[in-house]
């Protein structure tokens, strides 16, 4: 399966167009909890995605997220917090989709 995200505009927020993305795969609850699936992230976020793992094995839970955006009041390399990512509801809400 190759989900393609697209372009997100840094001034968007990411969860809900992950969540989009996401809901374009075609398999039923029953598929999804049966189905052995490997994610393949684009760039380094392979080692983000082992940091949150790690994390997550620690705590118990996902760490939030910050999803920072270039400033758009300043020119140079200035970024601003766009959102903090709650994983855990994430998480959460997906399971309602099993």
């Amino acid at each position: 399966m190759d989900v393609q995200v697209g372009t997100i505009a840094e001034d968007k927020y990411f969860i809900a167009n992950i969540v989009k993305a996401t809901e374009k795969i075609d398999l039923s609850p029953v598929q999804w909890q049966a189905s052995s699936i490997v994610a393949i992230p684009a760039g380094y976020s392979a080692i983000c995605s082992v940091v949150l793992a790690e994390i997550h094995g620690r705590l118990g839970y996902f760490p939030d997220v910050v999803h920072l955006r270039p400033s758009s009041a300043v020119t140079g390399e200035k970024f601003e917090v766009a959102e903090i990512m709650n994983l855990r509801q994430v998480r959460h809400s997906s399971r309602d989709k099993r």
